[in-house]
């Protein structure tokens, strides 16, 4: 979901301080799931369709494909609201078409976004940040929402999104994986903790760069990572098999080859794919077998058969 003018800061003692130097920031808030895009020139606010990706993309089905546009020169950032179906709400009121603001810190806008009788979650709460207080206070809502090393969704929030999501069409089809680091344990007895805390923010990054959402990954604990792949099986065993070759090539300094186990599982075979605990006990019997056959590789887990 980040686009060429978005970017995901985390290093909050690298920013500078001179708040009239800092370009304005937009933070998107979906129940637990909060992102982060830096705002520059003229982005478009929508729901990403098919191999269109908008420049602030919001994966919610009560977004519209154009929901909106920002245009920031100077530090300085005016929105243009358009015709949408549910519209925008900026002071409880909401918004014509053609409507323009300028933003000022602290601005909110929302999205109506349903609610849980039909799959919703309320409303999309977007804020404007152009002060270095405002825009540290919201990066310490999100960081507490993430994995502090790897930036990647925590196991809870990523169960909790799936728990929401799992019964949208894009989810119809599709594998739920859990990739393992071979030999982690050696990476840091033998190069220290330094190079293995590389050695995950280098994975994650590459299966960040996997799926097309944040959401639909987490850091399941240590190191190993879990995530849903939505489309059909054969193209979704193409992604993970291209992500172990990227993991392998990487320049994480004194560092040795970073291998890694998958097991994945067709989350059409699951009894109640909304059960996350028994999409993961599926995916983890997979991975189980590839490190037994001697790591490095993919594996997918097959039904038992059963007794006639």
């Amino acid at each position: 979901m980040i686009g060429d003018k978005t970017d995901i800061i985390l290093d909050l003692e690298s920013e500078q301080t001179d708040v009239q130097k800092m370009s304005p920031r937009l933070f998107v808030c979906q129940g637990s799931s909060i992102a982060e895009y830096r705002l520059e020139g003229k982005q478009v606010l929508g729901r990403p369709v098919e191999n269109k990706e908008p420049d602030i993309a919001i994966q919610n089905r009560f977004v519209s494909r154009n929901h909106g546009l920002f245009e920031t020169k100077k530090e300085k950032t005016v929105f243009r609201a358009v015709q949408t179906t549910n519209g925008i709400l900026y002071m409880g009121k909401l918004l014509s078409p053609g409507e323009s603001l300028n933003l000022t810190d602290g601005d909110e806008m929302i999205i109506p976004a349903g609610d849980e009788r039909d799959g919703g979650d309320g409303f999309v709460l977007i804020v404007y940040a152009s002060s270095h207080a405002r825009i540290n206070l919201w990066r310490g809502f999100r960081k507490a929402s993430a994995d502090q090393l790897t930036g990647l969704c925590k196991r809870d929030r990523f169960i909790s999104w799936w728990e929401k999501n799992n019964w949208k069409n894009e989810y119809s089809e599709g594998v739920i994986f859990i990739l393992d680091i071979d030999d982690f344990k050696i990476i840091n007895d033998t190069r220290g903790h330094n190079v293995g805390d590389a050695a995950l923010k280098h994975v994650a990054e590459e299966i960040r760069a996997c799926v097309r959402y944040e959401d639909q990954i987490c850091r399941w604990g240590g190191d190993e990572f879990v995530g849903i792949v939505p489309g059909p099986l054969a193209q979704a065993e193409k992604r993970l098999k291209e992500l172990l070759r990227k993991i392998e090539v990487h320049d994480v300094e004194s560092c040795p080859p970073i291998l890694a186990s998958v097991g994945y599982a067709n989350i059409s075979d699951s009894a109640d794919k909304s059960n996350m605990e028994e999409l993961v006990g599926m995916a983890d019997k997979a991975l189980y077998h590839i490190k037994k056959k001697g790591k490095r590789g993919i594996c997918l887990y097959t039904l038992p058969k059963r007794d006639k």
